[in-house]
């Protein structure tokens, strides 16, 4: 057994901690990083079969991937890109339609699959010589000591270094990172009160064949009951399969996930207005309650909480993933500034500016959500009446229209 001494230790192996590993890599090769992860396997991507859980990457996302190393696996593996994105109201005639055409842009995103991404990053990391990934690590303990943080696993994991076959029962770093999702236990030890909304809802994700080809388009229609989305995607052979993201309210969505493939796909082609045909196929449904979280604060003392550790969002608008790699983003920006400056990465100041940068806005972000989604799940007529017009205001308005995208593809 050893103790193994690294700068920046980041906990959890998503995309967005490992992104993190990746740019901080890139960029300061001097620095040894370590991601702490608690799965032993490395994700797979089935060759003939979509992964039904996806992201919807901006732009501002895609230069990230790009400077990491990533994107261009990505998108040789499998990447959907959308050049038009409709909405529409199901209680009324409100409707908006934005067009990449409408910034001169070659799309508004790509659709990409979970795991085809998370592969493409396990990968890349594999191969920085200034990152190390340690598998089968469940934090359990930790202490800080002279500005380090010294991390134990629980007692009966195994924890092997990839690369060294080196058995490792303690971790010290300079930095803590804490990536390791909505119900984060770095977030938890540093005793980080985060608020909880809960929608009573539920996200159903399954991939649908569609009668008709998805357009290379973004489709979602705001129903009383929650939004239903359909989302293209390519690289198997046709462009009649989607994504489909159902969110519905608890009770519905136990009564879809009881139902069999025939009648749920008549049931989520109905509620779909058949707008691409017939549904003609669906595979398996996997559900997740929705909630939304934010951390009071982003930092404590030499950590730092990304992603969903730190914020977790509705999934009606699809930024969830794009909110996490801002936070990447900033958070490199302010570590390079330290180090310039000749200051520590875990330094208060250095984190301070990094809670500074992205928690308003963050928190912007899952207010317009939540508001959007009271606003969408109102049935009354005044609210239906304001909804609508106010899509058919914005479709009928370029210059609104043009700021929009360009405000979301920068995330």
């Amino acid at each position: 057994m050893s103790r193994r001494r690294l700068d920046i230790v980041i906990v959890g192996a998503g995309m967005v901690g490992l992104t993190q590993a990746a740019l901080l890599a890139v960029r300061h090769p001097q620095l040894r990083i370590g991601v702490l992860e608690a799965s032993t396997d490395a994700p797979r991507i089935a060759p003939q079969h979509y992964d039904p859980r996806v992201v919807a990457l901006t732009k501002g996302s895609q230069n990230l991937l790009e400077e990491v190393g990533v994107w261009g696996e990505t998108t040789a593996r499998r990447a959907c890109p959308y050049t038009v994105m409709r909405v529409w109201d199901a209680d009324g005639t409100g409707s908006v339609c934005f067009n990449s055409r409408d910034v001169q842009m070659p799309n508004l995103g790509h659709i990409v699959e979970n795991n085809v991404l998370t592969a493409a990053l396990w990968a890349r990391v594999a191969q920085l010589p200034n990152v190390e990934m340690v598998t089968g690590f469940r934090l359990e303990n930790w202490w800080r000591d002279c500005g380090h943080w010294f991390l134990q696993p629980r007692g009966d994991d195994e924890n092997v270094i990839e690369g060294l076959q080196e058995s490792v029962d303690t971790v010290s770093t300079r930095l803590l990172i804490g990536a390791d999702g909505a119900r984060s236990r770095v977030r938890d030890l540093l005793r980080i009160r985060a608020s909880d909304t809960v929608y009573r809802q539920m996200a159903l994700v399954c991939i649908a064949r569609c009668e008709r080809n998805h357009q290379h388009t973004a489709w979602q229609r705001f129903l009383k009951s929650g939004p239903l989305a359909f989302l293209p995607l390519e690289g198997l052979g046709d462009d009649n399969h989607c994504a489909v993201v159902w969110s519905a309210d608890d009770e519905l969505a136990r009564e879809l996930l009881m139902l069999d493939d025939a009648a749920f796909a008549l049931n989520l082609e109905k509620a779909f207005e058949s707008r691409l045909g017939a549904v003609e196929s669906v595979g398996e449904r996997l559900s997740f309650p929705l909630r939304a979280r934010h951390a009071e604060r982003y930092f404590g003392p030499g950590a730092a909480l990304i992603g969903d550790a730190a914020h977790s969002i509705h999934p009606l608008a699809g930024q969830g993933a794009n909110l996490g790699l801002q936070d990447v983003r900033v958070l490199s920006e302010e570590i390079a500034r330290a180090l310039k400056r000749g200051l520590e990465p875990s330094d208060a100041s250095v984190l301070s500016r990094y809670q500074r940068r992205c928690r308003g806005e963050n928190a912007a972000t899952l207010k317009a959500m939540s508001t959007f989604k009271s606003l969408f799940g109102a049935g009354d007529l005044h609210w239906r009446w304001l909804r609508n017009t106010g899509l058919n205001m914005v479709d009928a308005s370029p210059l609104l229209k043009k700021r929009i995208i360009l405000r979301a593809m920068a995330v």
